[in-house]
């Protein structure tokens, strides 16, 4: 059985896009917060665990783009999918160059995005599962932990006893 995901950071200054993004999200059982600004995202990463963030490129005040590189600087492993209603090329890979995970251009199949974020889901999992499985890898096994009744085992219990 897995942990829960954290959420996943919305940041949008569109109040309908944020709304769109937050019930699309919720639908498939993903935990969501949204902010109306790169400021308040960075605020809330400060405090919060986020197992992604997705971004617009154009924001009021500070942009998107900034936003990604500021994110990456302070939070290297958190991924950013960008979106944006005014892609180019040259943007896409402007954003894939500075960290982005991926970049999808407004309007975007809402199953282009569900599949980004499963694959950031996906590797928090894996993250945390190796990070669990490191950490346990250090212990050492008990002789109660020994699984076995055959005369065999019974010996073999009794060499380690001695």
């Amino acid at each position: 059985m897995s942990l829960p995901l954290p959420p996943v950071l919305v940041v949008d200054d569109e109040k309908n896009m944020r709304l769109s993004l937050n019930s699309l999200l919720t639908d498939e059982d993903y935990p969501v917060r949204t902010v109306d600004s790169a400021e308040a995202a960075l605020a809330l990463l400060a405090k919060e665990e986020f197992f992604m963030a997705i971004t617009d490129a154009r924001l009021g005040g500070m942009s998107g783009y900034e936003f990604l590189a500021k994110a990456r600087s302070q939070w290297p492993e958190l991924p950013v999918l960008m979106i944006t209603a005014y892609a180019t090329p040259k943007l896409a890979a402007e954003a894939i160059k500075s960290g982005a995970i991926d970049y999808l251009a407004k309007p975007f199949a809402p199953e282009e995005l569900l599949h980004a974020v499963a694959r950031c889901a996906e590797r928090y999992r894996l993250l945390q599962e190796n990070a669990r499985l490191r950490a346990s890898a250090g212990e050492t096994c008990r002789l109660d932990q020994i699984v076995g009744e055959c005369p065999k085992m019974r010996e073999l219990c009794q060499l380690i006893q001695t």
